[in-house]
């Protein structure tokens, strides 16, 4: 991936969207969000996918206890190669 920064933006994203307490964000406001960043990933070719996909799993590790989460990224914004 060319650009790790901008993958770890869209990791910190998700993670921010799908941890936040929700008396802090509406998880429907969340879900939404998370659904909409998918939709726009899934518009990449099939190289950029697996290229952000990769990157993605290789940033898991530095997510601590959520680097399961992270790990599953790909898979739940469909963008798995």
């Amino acid at each position: 991936m060319q650009n790790r920064h901008l993958v770890k933006a869209i990791v910190d994203m998700a993670v921010f969207l799908e941890f936040t307490d929700e008396d802090v964000l509406n998880p429907d406001i969340s879900m939404a969000a998370l659904e909409q960043l998918a939709n726009e990933l899934q518009c990449m070719s099939e190289s950029e996918k697996s290229s952000v996909a990769e990157c993605i799993r290789e940033l898991a590790t530095s997510y601590g206890e959520r680097s399961e989460f992270v790990v599953s990224l790909p898979e739940n914004l469909g963008i798995a190669s």
